[in-house]
């Protein structure tokens, strides 16, 4: 992944306005970028449609769905989610895994700490 600066940003939106998804044209216009390059900062960053906002509760509940169904397909699963890229999928994904991994981890030490201190109180 490149980084992109505000200008080449300016540069892609205002040529994917006039010239829409030729993205060769508009990588040979920038210069600094290949098409690939463009099309993929389109999709994932600076496209309209992006939902950039939290995740619903629906939302969260139909990734575990779908990823029971298709696996770690992320681009197959965000197809399912309207304005949502397959990263902003994925990485809603991992982190719902690390919230529930954080949970079980805590549930775990609160159990081991009342069996110790049942263990400490028969002694």
């Amino acid at each position: 992944m490149t980084n992109w600066s505000p200008q080449e940003d300016e540069a892609l939106i205002r040529l994917h306005k006039r010239l829409g998804s030729a993205w060769i044209a508009i990588a040979r216009k920038i210069k600094t970028k290949n098409a690939r390059e463009c099309a993929d900062r389109w999709r994932n960053t600076l496209s309209p449609g992006i939902n950039s906002g939290p995740f619903t509760l629906f939302e969260r509940q139909l990734i575990v769905y779908l990823h029971n169904i298709y696996g770690p397909r992320w681009s197959r699963i965000a197809s399912q989610l309207p304005g949502r890229t397959s990263q902003k999928v994925k990485n809603c994904w991992y982190s719902m895994r690390r919230a529930e991994d954080t949970r079980i981890r805590n549930e775990a030490v609160r159990s081991i700490r009342q069996q110790m201190a049942i263990t400490r109180l028969l002694n």
